[in-house]
């Protein structure tokens, strides 16, 4: 009896595990595998943003498909020159002949920023090389 009872148990976990456990291989990122988790990158002044998501697939053509995968690759980019409004502190300045202060309150300038490199993370499709007899 108590055989019995404990195969009836066995298999009446074994009924309500086997969804849970065909859908376990569904998720395929988790904590400790680094794989569709985000890229960060530096910008200036070190603050931080996530990397974009990969690019979709390119489209399928007549052509045979061609393997390969995307990469997160840091690509330095240049960033043209532009104009930066920045403020200027109040400045005061004494005059001891005639024991007057002059000062010229706070103001917005225009400041020209010369154009410069940046390095920048992208998705990029790199496609594998098939050695011979067409493996990989």
């Amino acid at each position: 009896m108590m055989l019995r009872n404990g195969l009836f148990t066995l298999a009446l976990s074994a009924l309500f595990l086997a969804p849970v456990a065909a859908r376990a291989d569904d998720w395929g990122r988790h904590d400790a595998s680094p794989v569709g988790q985000p890229s960060q990158q530096i910008l200036p002044g070190g603050s931080y943003r996530p990397a974009p998501p990969p690019p979709a697939r390119p489209p399928r053509s007549n052509r045979p498909h061609q393997a390969g995968r995307y990469e997160l690759q840091t690509v330095r980019k240049f960033v043209p020159g532009h104009y930066e409004r920045v403020w200027v502190e109040q400045n005061c300045k004494h005059r001891p002949r005639r024991n007057v202060t002059k000062c010229e309150g706070g103001h917005y300038a225009q400041r020209w920023v010369e154009g410069y490199y940046q390095s920048v993370q992208e998705w990029v499709w790199v496609p594998s090389h098939r050695g011979p007899y067409g493996r990989g």
